[in-house]
């Protein structure tokens, strides 16, 4: 008897489709800021032209409106290597570009697919041997979604260049 209702929960298991964005699977817009507004999802590049130093940034704030309808608002902000002091750590800075854009459906894809593609990269990720590399992260504002990743891999840079074409399209 144990064995006949074994075999028929195994025998019902539905196979989970993996890596995959054909389906439309995309963030609540309760979690994003729909209701209060402050929520959201942040998607950071830090890159490392300086060096040890680090260099420009780049940040894409995911959020919902009222009426569940989704944007992101990308920024890049300056760096000047030879004026570190000013710029390293400074919070008054006016971003270079500030575009807020309405997520397609395609844009949705394009995120989640970003989002795979660094759960890939964190798995392979090995220690940075000096001071010198890429940062990127992905964190939602209530902290329950976290991936960062510091390396020096050409991968992540394309991989975010992939994200911005194709959500700035």
């Amino acid at each position: 008897m144990l064995i006949a209702a074994l075999s028929v929960a195994c025998s019902q298991r539905q196979p989970i489709k993996s890596d995959t964005v054909d389906s439309l699977y995309f963030f609540d817009p309760v979690q994003i800021g729909s209701l209060n507004g402050t929520s959201n999802l942040t998607i950071n590049a830090r890159f490392s032209e300086c060096g040890e130093w680090g260099g420009h940034q780049e940040t894409i704030i995911v959020n919902a409106d009222r009426d569940n309808n989704f944007y992101a608002t990308y920024k890049v902000y300056p760096f000047n290597c030879d004026s570190l002091d000013y710029y390293y750590v400074n919070d008054t800075l006016k971003p270079i570009v500030d575009k807020k854009i309405a997520l397609t459906n395609d844009s949705k894809k394009s995120i989640v697919a970003y989002i795979q593609r660094m759960i890939r990269s964190k798995i392979t990720e090995r220690g940075v041997p000096h001071h010198a590399g890429n940062y990127f992260s992905i964190i939602n504002s209530d902290s329950t979604f976290i991936i960062e990743i510091f390396d020096t891999k050409e991968f992540d840079v394309s991989s975010f260049r992939q994200l911005t074409t194709e959500i700035l399209k």
